[in-house]
């Protein structure tokens, strides 16, 4: 079977090694699952039959319903490598009591497979953020759906409940070099969280023009209530109160797509921190 989309392969000055080494990446994430004191749990396997490519979910070791819960989540397409790597930056300078204060989850890497050659689809040249499809109150699979979409479906409870407050996906757009972001909110325009984090991007990049990117209207670096069958749609229409997808540009150095993550990141935790403060 022929590939679909290329192979996207850069270097971190940053981590020491290329974009795609999976190896690094797990081996520095869990330094920082043991630091925090995160439970693990492995959701399922992409490649079931031969027990691959698990897909890993971190938590807090104890929910409070007085905290926030927060759901973090990275590496979708396997080609948007800084989102994970952001991700990773972003734990290691947390406090090692952030679970005091919130409800972390996590879902670091969920393209694993795609990852590791850097490549957008999945082993089985699947898109593994199509297929969430929100109908009579639940996420339902349809013809595309992709093996991680179906672990994730699985867990559609378990994750619900991790983004009750806030969802934040981190992607990248290989094609461009300005950055926007989606927001998906109850409400008739962005929220005060929705511009903090375009302008956290903005540090590091052009903001995108209004006009349109993939068919959809942007204004102000934002994509506003857009609907789809992406994760992130599907857990929105099922009830988290927010979501926000990150776009980071391809067009730009690796590194500082990296950091531009890692910022937006630390702000999304923050400002549950802040907003639940007992």
């Amino acid at each position: 079977m022929s590939q679909l989309f290329p192979n996207y392969q850069w270097h971190s000055t940053i981590f020491d090694c290329h974009s795609n080494n999976i190896e690094q990446f797990e081996l520095l994430l869990a330094h920082q699952v043991k630091r925090l004191k995160l439970h693990q749990h492995v959701l399922g396997y992409v490649d079931e039959i031969n027990r691959q490519y698990p897909l890993a979910f971190y938590q807090s070791p104890s929910i409070s319903t007085s905290k926030a819960s927060i759901l973090l989540c990275a590496g979708f397409h396997g080609e948007e490598a800084a989102g994970p790597w952001g991700l990773l930056n972003a734990l290691t300078q947390l406090d090692s009591n952030i679970t005091d204060k919130v409800n972390l989850s996590i879902l670091p890497l969920v393209n694993p497979s795609g990852f590791s050659i850097g490549n957008r689809l999945n082993m089985f040249l699947q898109n593994p953020n199509r297929g969430f499809v929100y109908q009579s109150g639940h996420i339902q699979p349809n013809q595309h759906t992709s093996a991680e979409g179906h672990i994730l479906q699985l867990a559609q409870t378990t994750l619900l409940q991790a983004s009750q407050h806030g969802l934040l996906t981190c992607h990248e757009d290989v094609l461009l070099s300005n950055c926007y972001l989606y927001s998906l909110e109850s409400a008739t325009s962005p929220s005060e969280l929705s511009y903090q984090l375009r302008d956290a991007l903005g540090k590091y990049f052009p903001i995108a023009l209004n006009g349109e990117i993939d068919d959809c209207p942007v204004k102000d670096g934002i994509i506003f209530n857009h609907f789809d069958s992406s994760f992130e749609s599907g857990l929105f229409q099922s009830g988290s109160q927010i979501a926000i997808c990150t776009e980071t540009p391809g067009q730009q150095p690796f590194d500082q797509r990296v950091l531009a993550n890692r910022d937006a990141i630390t702000l999304f935790i923050n400002h549950f921190v802040d907003d639940h403060r007992q």
